[in-house]
């Protein structure tokens, strides 16, 4: 699943964990702050690349847009069974 934003959005985030880790280098005498920092850096770092949101860790249920079952006529695991 990718996020929905535009190129300077993904720039932006790219800046942001450019300096989140260069904070995360500077405090490494401080890991309580450095190992948080470096994580998140991480994720934006991730996400600016391939497009994926670390907010998708948060989403358990992925939502199927066509609601249609597969050719066989069973229900897949996206969609609600009904009983």
């Amino acid at each position: 699943m990718r996020c929905e934003t535009t190129p300077v959005e993904r720039l932006i985030r790219g800046l942001l964990a450019v300096m989140l880790g260069s904070f995360a280098f500077s405090s490494l005498d401080n890991l309580w702050c450095a190992i948080p920092a470096a994580t998140c850096a991480t994720f934006l770092l991730i996400g600016t690349i391939t497009g994926w949101c670390p907010t998708n860790l948060l989403f358990r249920e992925q939502v199927n847009a066509s609601g249609e079952p597969n050719p066989f006529g069973i229900p897949e695991a996206p969609q609600k069974v009904k009983f």
